[in-house]
């Protein structure tokens, strides 16, 4: 009702302004007869009341559903009135036009995706022959070579799995995922990683197997993330990271804790952002400030928690915090 008056205020403006001038006009013309002063006015009021009401009667659902708080595209009936008819026609001939680029966007989107899976598949063909030529070579420079190789494999994957973020509803599947299998498997696949920087993993896990609900794919490489991150710079400072399990109320915490370079405070709360690098991407120089945000955003759509905690120069803790429950 506010709206409408709000909206029909220059008409009541100009009925109450002509009342008064022809009230007065009667008045100083010499009919001071109040009866018929009166009379004019009330005419008049009831005029602009019966119009009010009958616009009010036409169009009062316009205005009830601009002042609701819904939220879909959707628009209820409006009334039959040629304005209420005209506004659901703009509406719906708009909401087609809305869908049908969002249509575009996400087939665009998609063909980007699969775009880039294919080409990321393609360059860790020969990547995989590489490997094969220098597995057994023990040179120097053959060495160098699996480094940059490896990098380049973590470069592909971080690509890969950001390239498939916005399409994550139709690319994940919640199952109940050990995470005591899943940590095996990480030291399993980054174990050349390990003896590289010559930083090992402390494993410290309950008796009792630890499940959680999540998508395993998704999860292992965010977690793998987080490791990778503890071990580069843990490098030359210190031999081992942490990787613990265990119970927190009733929730199963996850935390990796490495004793490296640690984080300035002035950078823990923004390492989640992303393509921030902060003080020690700038340092290393080797920082993308894709890798966390990915952790980020996967765990939020995943409904689990992470955390960071650092100390600069001593150690720096991150926990993944997971209901145990579905």
């Amino acid at each position: 009702m506010k709206l409408f008056l709000k909206n029909h205020a220059v008409l009541i403006f100009l009925f109450l302004f002509q009342g008064g001038f022809v009230f007065f006009y009667y008045w100083f013309a010499g009919m001071q007869t109040f009866t018929h002063l009166f009379y004019i006015l009330g005419v008049q009021l009831l005029a602009l009341a019966l119009y009010l009401s009958y616009k009010w009667y036409e169009e009062h659902r316009v205005y009830q559903w601009i002042g609701s708080d819904q939220k879909d595209t959707e628009i209820p009936f409006l009334g039959t009135s040629e304005f209420c008819s005209e506004l659901y026609e703009k509406h719906m001939e708009l909401s087609r036009l809305h869908h049908r680029k969002i249509h575009d966007m996400e087939s665009k989107l998609e063909d980007r995706v699969t775009y880039m899976n294919q080409w990321v598949h393609q360059v860790k063909t020969p990547l995989s022959v590489i490997n094969l030529i220098i597995q057994e070579e023990d040179e120097p420079v053959f060495k160098q070579i699996k480094k940059e190789v490896q990098q380049i494999e973590y470069g592909l994957e971080t690509l890969l799995y950001s390239s498939r973020l916005d399409l994550f509803e139709r690319d994940f599947k919640i199952e109940a995922v050990s995470l005591d299998e899943l940590l095996n498997s990480l030291i399993q696949r980054y174990k050349r990683y390990f003896i590289q920087h010559r930083v090992y993993p402390n494993k410290q896990v309950p008796a009792e197997d630890a499940v959680i609900y999540s998508d395993r794919k998704w999860l292992r490489f965010s977690t793998g993330q987080v490791i990778t991150n503890a071990v580069k710079y843990s490098s030359g400072r210190s031999e081992r990271i942490d990787l613990t399990i265990f119970r927190k109320g009733e929730r199963i915490i996850l935390e990796i804790k490495d004793y490296g370079i640690g984080i300035p405070s002035q950078d823990v709360k923004r390492v989640f952002e992303p393509y921030y690098t902060g003080e020690n991407g700038r340092r290393f120089q080797e920082s993308t400030g894709i890798g966390l945000y990915l952790v980020k955003e996967i765990a939020e759509k995943l409904n689990h928690d992470v955390s960071i905690d650092s100390e600069e120069g001593k150690e720096t803790t991150v926990q993944f915090s997971f209901l145990t429950k579905m």
